[in-house]
């Protein structure tokens, strides 16, 4: 039979009682001859619990033992899950990240994976054992304890499953697949059987969070299939992610709702073309910083004014990290004197599909469909897979849903098969 592996959230093994279900499906595999490692994450909130008991410490932890901290969360739950497995009559072994083999770059906090000796791991296969390997961590050559960063475990996962030459790659969680839109917030969402690995990584960079988006990256690169399921409903195939010559292809295949951005707009004023120049030189180094410092901007907009002695420079970035580019920006020289506006309360309303921008008729259907119901647009970025817009948070849900009903999202998904 194959290799397969299994990765439980946090939500799938939030309690004892998760944690006996999550044991169940693995034996249950194992059973079928499948020979099954499992990847585990922190019991439910444990992770944001251990960060508050940081906190009561000090304002700012030391990195090195942050991770240290963080990393008990996913050594509880390789313990119990281990031992639920034992209970079911099959013999299992729990590994922390250093001893699954998962090296990882000199960095705490989002260290990098960046190679994993799986000799532990086999050998517990040869033992006829169920692997339990703490997600969301490593260790460096060093021996220091790293963490990944939010959703590591699925990373993990994905590059366990490659590295064990894995038939797929099973993530589980809450949910029982991906969804046209978050079923969470909207009712009439219906569930893709099968999306291309382009296709979920703009959604999960865009706000779904069924699954970690760097980890949809490294699943394209080594081409390991990835199944999204269900805990709960574990009969249920969910949503396979595969390449997008063996996936379905939908006009639209899902609407995504990001309330975590912020929105500068920076007006730099220069009289003459050495200066825009300078301006053009600190654009570039504001972006080189953010690099530096793992702050994305996903929406960018440079824009000129004819016969106006300014130019304006818009863009997002998650809203956690408004402060701290703010503070950038006052220490970047030649922006001449910049005037700049942060907005903390935009919504980014995401439409992702395929060759979007072969198909205007349907960015011009978005416009359509806010602007009859007067949605205030701030801000529109388009591209291939994706087009987003910024909108006020107190439209978001609402444009969400005007979207999705307006191209009978809510109907069972309509596709054809690509032939590129």
């Amino acid at each position: 039979m194959a290799r397969i592996v299994q990765k439980f959230g946090g939500t799938s093994v939030a309690s004892v009682g998760c944690i006996r279900k999550a044991a169940e499906i693995a034996v249950k595999a194992a059973k079928e001859g499948h020979e099954v490692a499992t990847v585990v994450s922190a019991m439910g909130q444990t992770t944001d619990e251990l960060i508050s008991l940081a906190e009561e410490i000090t304002s700012s932890p030391n990195a090195r033992e942050l991770d240290m901290l963080l990393s008990t969360g996913e050594q509880q739950t390789i313990a119990l899950m281990s031992m639920a497995i034992q209970e079911l009559g099959w013999q299992a072994r729990s590994f922390t990240g250093g001893q699954a083999g998962i090296y990882t770059e000199n960095q705490y906090g989002k260290a990098k994976i960046r190679e994993i000796q799986p000799q532990g791991i086999e050998s517990s296969f040869n033992r006829g054992e169920i692997p339990v390997v703490a997600g969301f961590q490593g260790v460096t050559q060093a021996n220091e304890v790293t963490t990944l960063g939010r959703g590591g475990s699925d990373t993990t996962a994905v590059a366990l499953a490659s590295v064990l030459g894995a038939e797929r790659c099973d993530i589980y969680t809450d949910v029982s697949g991906v969804f046209t839109a978050d079923p969470r917030l909207f009712s009439q969402a219906k569930k893709l059987p099968c999306l291309s690995y382009e296709e979920m990584l703009e959604l999960a960079a865009t706000g779904a969070q069924v699954i970690n988006h760097h980890s949809v990256g490294l699943a394209m690169d080594s081409q390991m299939p990835v199944r999204i399921r269900s805990t709960f409903q574990p009969d249920d195939l969910g949503t396979l992610i595969t390449n997008r010559i063996t996936a379905p292809e939908y006009p639209i295949c899902g609407i995504t709702l990001d309330v975590n951005q912020a929105w500068f707009n920076i007006r730099m004023f220069s009289v003459d073309e050495r200066e825009k120049q300078q301006r053009l030189d600190s654009i570039s180094s504001l972006f080189t910083r953010l690099n530096e410092l793992n702050i994305s901007s996903d929406m960018v907009m440079l824009l000129a004014h004819e016969d106006e002695p300014f130019q304006d420079l818009a863009f997002t970035v998650e809203k956690a990290n408004a402060k701290r580019v703010q503070s950038i920006l006052k220490g970047i020289r030649n922006l001449g004197d910049p005037q700049f506006v942060v907005d903390e309360h935009l919504a980014r309303v995401s439409i992702i599909g395929r060759r979007l921008t072969h198909r205007p008729e349907i960015v011009a259907s978005v416009f359509e469909a806010l602007t009859q119901r007067e949605i205030p647009i701030q801000m529109v970025a388009t591209g291939d897979l994706r087009m987003s817009l910024l909108v006020p948070v107190p439209h978001a849900e609402k444009a969400v849903t005007l979207i999705h009903n307006y191209f009978g999202l809510e109907e069972e998904p309509q596709s054809f098969v690509s032939v590129l």
